[in-house]
């Protein structure tokens, strides 16, 4: 009984430890230079040049190269290389290594604006970053179009939403209209 007990404490305790053990250098509760509330220059609502409502080449909805709905070699939907569902390399129900459950992981944390994680992403390669929640489980993933990465359901669906450069090393999250919706990824 108490062996029992023992793993199921353990198994409940391994999953969100993860995403607590935030890296100091991608942390932006201790670190303000990388928070956007705390930064001007990687905030777009002070900065108009990371801001895809005041800059149509970083816009997708102005810019068709960005737009997976006008470019299929951006679009999982078409473009299987990209797609998780088609790929195994970069599919994680197949690899340890793009399952952040599993610590041998690289990527990023997405933040909101208060700098408290709620996602984290995966690097798969230099065209794809999975999208997971602290608990590790899969939402979906994004795809890079130029400097920006479109997020995509597990199906292949654009959600609308993209990551556009902060110009210092992060991705501020847009929404379809091109409105900051106050997360970032660090």
């Amino acid at each position: 009984m108490k062996t029992r007990h023992l793993i199921f404490i353990l198994l409940f305790s391994i999953a969100p430890i993860f995403a607590q053990n935030i890296p100091y250098g991608q942390n932006p509760k201790y670190k303000s230079s990388l928070n956007p509330k705390y930064n001007s220059n990687i905030n777009p609502q002070f900065s108009s040049e990371i801001n895809p409502k005041y800059t149509s080449r970083i816009n997708p909805r102005f810019n068709s190269s960005l737009n997976p709905n006008y470019t299929s070699s951006i679009n999982p939907k078409y473009t299987t290389q990209l797609n998780p569902q088609y790929n195994s390399k970069i599919n994680p129900e197949y690899s340890t290594r793009l399952n952040p459950l599993y610590r041998s992981w690289e990527g990023k944390y997405l933040f909101n604006i208060l700098a408290e994680p709620y996602g984290v992403l995966v690097y798969a390669n230099p065209n794809i970053y999975l999208y997971f929640d602290l608990n590790g489980k899969w939402l979906g993933y994004f795809v890079r179009a130029k400097t920006n990465y479109n997020l995509f359901t597990r199906d292949g669906n654009w959600t609308g939403q993209y990551l556009s450069s902060d110009s210092n090393g992060g991705y501020n999250l847009f929404d379809e209209d091109g409105t900051w919706t106050e997360n970032y990824v660090k």
